[in-house]
């Protein structure tokens, strides 16, 4: 994909053909095994925010190692792939109004406008705003066939010289 090409992959999923996808979100335990969550993202600014819960396993697992690496894939056609290599910060343990705002618009997107009783009631319990700045991205997507590049050449991420 372009540069442009994940950008709208990551923005703007509601729309056809991507289609709203779930990040897998990894982590580091504290012995350095690979911990896999997935989670509900908004893609804001070049960067990756997540909503979670101060008591989640990946949240303990960022505030002790901020390496991360996603990946956020449509798993019906047409297919397409984004991963990330990157590090993740916890910026906030307080609801703010932007955080508010973020809750309840990924909640209409993930879940309907039918959910926003959910909204209401995760605005009760503590937040963990999570960050993920980008170190480097690679991406795939479906290609007319015969097959795509991916079966002639090597993986390239997007901070790489051509």
């Amino acid at each position: 994909m372009t540069d442009e090409e994940i950008d709208e992959f990551l923005k703007d999923t509601e729309q056809e053909p991507w289609g709203r996808c779930i990040a897998e979100l990894a982590t580091l335990t504290p012995d350095g095994k690979p911990y896999v969550n997935p989670v509900w993202y908004e893609w804001e600014d070049e960067k990756i925010y997540h909503l979670g819960k101060p008591k989640a396993q990946y949240v303990k697992n960022i505030k002790e190692n901020s390496d991360v690496y996603v990946s956020i894939d449509k798993q019906s056609p047409p297919y397409a792939r984004v991963n990330v290599v990157g590090t993740a910060e916890v910026i906030s343990e307080e609801w703010t109004d932007r955080w508010e705002e973020m809750t309840k618009n990924a909640t209409k997107y993930y879940m309907g406008e039918e959910a926003l009783e959910y909204h209401e009631e995760r605005l009760q319990y503590p937040i963990s705003v999570v960050e993920v700045t980008p170190e480097k991205m690679n991406s795939w997507k479906v290609t007319d066939f015969p097959p795509d590049r991916t079966f002639r050449a090597e993986a390239k991420w997007h901070d790489e010289d051509d």
